[in-house]
């Protein structure tokens, strides 16, 4: 049985892995740097040493001070001033969703037949989603484990379908057109890893063994995006390069006998994998309002995250034109590494010179 507002090591990792797929499933030649999509193969394998990497200050700082979170640590550091580390993490999270939901809604628009106007969908999915981030961290994390069943069964049935449609043919040498798709594709990746923020805050929730969960999980979801990237080349050849939504394209052309269009599949993973992300990242939300002004605050600004993010999604961020500009590769990878990983440097190299400090008084 796990200590009261504590998930085990597999539960955070699950979550992690779901919320990342989202990553996957969006990617386009518009944003990934170029047409041959079989180079964004070497963009995992990047993605996946750059992991190992730049989660390193969140383990030290988890290593020196294992029972508290970032807010606390930083609280602990900077006094008064570590608000302000807390805005800046609500604001990011509020920021990251806008950029997912949006994305999500344009794809409803875009691709998608749908009789139902795309607001309520939004509305649905964000009402859910609150509701979860209400109930907590652990409720959010056994959630992951039912969607995790789900979204493998949805994801090896489509992928078996598919085998027998891949094409030698389809597949051109990597680097064919130097490595500029590789490094774009790698930095799309980095942009959209808003996990480097949430583990700071969840590390001290949880038990078990970390370090060996977290390299499962990041081969795991390297190995998922090459096989993904793969079947997409391999399934639709050049044409792949030239879809907003290939990997929904792919979905789209599958069939496997009385089973037609497994696009619903694609999007229903989706679906999960966004309200997975958008409860999680509220309830977060509601942990950086709860260190500044106290749980009620913090209970009432998840109801407000939602509200924000439906009315912007639905109003500035209604155009495709807009969204490009404000969620463009140059806003969202300085955010996510500002957030996830130089502001965890600033804080341990802060902490480390708060404790010498404080054992020179002591000894004076």
């Amino acid at each position: 049985m796990n200590q009261i507002g504590k998930i085990s090591a597999g539960q955070l990792f699950t979550l992690a892995f779901l919320t990342r797929v989202i990553m996957m499933l969006t990617v386009d030649s518009r944003v990934a740097g170029g047409k041959n999509l079989q180079d964004l193969t070497l963009s995992a394998l990047c993605y996946l040493g750059l992991n190992l990497v730049l989660i390193l200050p969140a383990w030290f700082l988890h290593r020196r001070y294992p029972e508290l979170d970032l807010l606390e640590i930083s609280g602990y550091a900077f006094g008064k001033a570590g608000g302000l580390i807390a805005l800046l993490y609500a604001a990011y999270f509020l920021f990251i969703n806008g950029y997912f939901l949006s994305n999500f809604q344009l794809f409803m628009q875009n691709e998608i037949n749908t009789q139902v106007p795309v607001w309520v969908i939004s509305v649905a999915l964000l009402v859910v989603a609150a509701y979860g981030a209400f109930l907590g961290l652990e409720s959010i994390a056994r959630t992951s484990g039912f969607v995790l069943i789900l979204a493998a069964c949805g994801m090896i049935f489509l992928l078996v379908t598919l085998n027998q449609e891949l094409r030698a043919e389809n597949f051109t040498p990597l680097l064919y057109d130097g490595p500029g798709q590789t490094l774009q594709g790698t930095l799309l990746f980095l942009s959209r890893s808003s996990f480097y923020c949430v583990i700071p805050f969840l590390l001290p929730k949880t038990q078990g063994a970390l370090k060996c969960r977290y390299l499962f999980w990041n081969v795991g979801l390297c190995l998922f995006f090459i096989v993904m990237i793969v079947t997409v080349c391999g399934t639709l050849g050049p044409v792949a390069g030239l879809q907003n939504f290939p990997v929904y394209t792919m979905a789209a052309l599958a069939q496997s006998g009385p089973f037609q269009r497994l696009d619903a599949i694609y999007t229903g993973v989706w679906v999960m994998g966004l309200f997975l992300t958008t409860a999680l990242d509220l309830y977060l939300i509601s942990l950086c309002i709860s260190f500044l002004w106290g749980k009620i605050a913090g209970r009432v600004a998840i109801l407000a995250g939602a509200v924000l993010l439906v009315v912007g999604c639905n109003t500035f961020l209604a155009s495709g034109e807009v969204v490009a500009a404000v969620f463009g590769i140059q806003t969202i990878l300085p955010a996510t590494m500002i957030t996830g990983v130089l502001l965890p440097i600033i804080i341990l190299l802060a902490v480390r010179h708060k404790d010498k400090t404080t054992q020179k008084k002591e000894v004076r």
